[in-house]
C-alpha cells in the first residue's frame, strides 16, 4: 500500500451513466440485489471503460494492485462494498482498482468501528499509518498516546493480508536491490562517473519501476528517505 493520486476528472458521459445507474439503484425496493445485477451489467459495457482507464492511470506504470502492489490489478474493488452500501456500487468516489487476491482477501468485510476502519490508499497517505521495516514488513505505527499500534493500519494489514508470506518476501527483495542500486551510483557520483542528470534519470526510473512499486515511494519520496544511503542519495538531488 502506498499513497496514490487524486482521483481524476471522469468524462460527462460516463459520469451521467453512473449517476443514472445510481438512481435507478436507489430507487429499488431490493436495492443490494439491483446494485449487484447493475454494476455487473456496467462491468461489461464499453461506457464503463474510461472507469478502468482511469483507475489503471491512478496506479502507475504496471498498474499493480492499489493495496499489495504487488499484483496486476484486476478488479474493481469497491471500498466500501456493494452489498452493505448498495447504494455506492455505481459511485466513482468508491471504486479502486485491485488484484483478484486482495479483493477476494476484502470480500464484503468493512469494520464499521471509527478506529478500526480500512485505509483508502487514494484519499489518505498510507505512510500517515505504516512504515516499512528492513524485513520488508508493512508495519503497524506505533500510537504513543493510546499506547498500542495504529488499529486502522492493524485493521487494514490483517483483513488484506498485507503481510502474506509472498508480499513481504518480495519487499524484502525491492529493498536489497534498491539498496544496492544506490550505493552503486552514489559511488558512481563520488568519482565522477555519473552527471547529476544521469543520476536523477535513474532515481525516477526507480519510482516509477511498477515491481513493488511502495518500496520505492517509501525509501524515495516518503519517511524512508531520511535512512541511509536513502538520505545520502535525496540530499544529492
Amino acid at each position: 500500500m502506498r499513497p496514490l493520486p487524486q482521483r481524476p476528472v471522469l468524462p460527462n458521459t460516463t459520469q451521467a451513466k453512473l449517476k443514472t445507474a445510481t438512481s435507478r439503484i436507489c430507487r429499488s425496493a431490493d436495492q443490494k440485489s439491483t446494485a449487484a445485477k447493475v454494476f455487473r451489467a456496467a462491468r461489461r459495457t464499453g461506457w464503463f471503460a474510461p472507469v478502468v482507464r482511469a483507475l489503471g492511470r491512478m496506479t502507475g506504470e504496471g498498474q499493480p494492485c492499489m493495496f499489495c502492489d504487488s499484483n496486476e490489478a484486476s478488479d474493481v474493488d469497491h471500498f466500501r462494498p456493494k452489498a452493505m452500501f448498495p447504494q455506492l456500487a455505481l459511485t466513482w468516489e468508491n471504486f479502486l482498482w485491485t488484484c483478484g487476491v486482495c479483493n477476494r482477501a476484502k470480500g464484503d468485510s468493512f469494520p464499521q468501528d471509527t478506529q478500526g476502519r480500512l485505509i483508502n490508499p487514494v484519499d489518505e497517505n498510507a505512510w500517515d499509518f505504516f512504515f516499512l521495516d528492513e524485513f520488508g514488513n508493512l508495519t503497524p505505527l506505533w500510537r504513543q498516546a493510546e499506547q498500542q499500534l495504529d488499529r486502522r493500519a492493524v485493521s487494514t494489514c490483517d483483513l488484506l493480508k498485507l503481510n502474506r508470506q509472498t508480499l513481504q518476501q518480495r519487499r524484502h527483495r525491492r529493498l536489497r536491490q534498491l539498496h544496492r542500486s544506490v550505493l552503486d551510483v552514489l559511488e558512481l557520483h563520488r568519482t565522477n562517473r555519473i552527471k547529476l542528470t544521469e543520476l536523477r534519470q535513474r532515481v525516477e526510473a526507480w519510482r516509477t519501476e511498477p515491481f513493488q512499486a511502495d518500496v520505492a515511494d517509501y525509501f524515495l519520496r516518503g519517511p524512508g528517505h531520511s535512512q541511509s544511503p536513502f538520505a545520502e542519495l535525496i540530499r544529492l538531488l
